[in-house]
């Protein structure tokens, strides 16, 4: 009985070592995801400056064409103009997070749809973005770029 009791109370200890130990990577998922749901809500509503906003004033975002846009005025253009074209239903599915201090990153796979007279095109791709949590306490994205292709 005694052995078991002293099996258990080191299970336990193992555990909430472990539990404590990862809470910092919980915690970051958390900001991450919750960082994705929020930018997907605004796109898939089509509220380019709702997007746009959730970009630092200076962000540099790249739509893997070869060519950069800065700043929220521009990356409102891009957006909209996505919108325009019949783009939506975009989803982020995180590969991989991390962060150290005020700055955070993720890897992810994305997709979204294309919806052009009456015909449904699915793309994909990776993208690479980087958030900075500013003085009010916001997170705001500094740098993001993607790649793209179709989805066969």
């Amino acid at each position: 009985m005694k052995r078991t009791l002293r099996y258990f109370g080191t299970c336990g200890l193992f555990a909430l070592f472990a539990f404590v130990a990862l809470r910092p990577a919980f915690a970051q998922d958390k900001l991450v995801e919750e960082a994705n749901s929020t930018w997907n809500s605004h796109f898939n509503k089509g509220d380019a400056h709702g997007l746009a906003a959730l970009y630092d004033e200076k962000a540099i975002v790249s739509p893997g064409n070869g060519k950069t846009v800065q700043g929220r005025e521009e990356i409102e253009k891009l957006f909209k103009s996505y919108f325009d074209a019949g783009v939506h239903d975009h989803t982020i599915d995180v590969v991989h997070a991390s962060r150290a201090g005020n700055v955070m990153y993720e890897t992810a796979n994305w997709t979204a749809v294309l919806e052009k007279d009456g015909k449904k095109t699915q793309f994909k791709g990776v993208l690479l973005k980087v958030m900075t949590k500013s003085a009010d306490g916001k997170w705001h994205t500094t740098a993001h770029t993607w790649n793209a292709e179709e989805n066969k």
